[in-house]
């Protein structure tokens, strides 16, 4: 199973990175962590994924100090860019 990168765009809202981690996955791969990191002169987030030879479970991605969502259990937690701003996130993938 190969990782690999992918660019998401410190501009967008949470639930925008969230549409873009699950449609990624929807390509059976399945999100790993995030790292911010200067990418053509600008600060971004770099997401490591890694290939999978079928669908991941469900995928949610929520600020770090809300509460995690039922059925879900934590996969990831750091700073991402979060509409420009440093947000401290957590993944959390649905249980089962």
């Amino acid at each position: 199973m190969s990782e690999y990168l992918m660019k998401v765009s410190g501009s967008k809202t949470l639930a925008q990175i969230e549409n873009g981690i699950a449609s990624e996955e929807a390509l059976a791969s399945r999100f790993l962590r995030s790292q911010l990191a200067a990418v053509d002169g600008e600060i971004t987030n770099v997401v490591t994924f890694v290939e999978l030879d079928e669908l991941p479970a469900d995928v949610r991605v929520v600020r770090g100090d809300a509460p995690p969502p039922d059925g879900f259990v934590r996969q990831w937690s750091g700073v991402m860019l979060v509409e420009d701003r440093n947000t401290v996130v957590t993944v959390y993938r649905k249980n089962g």
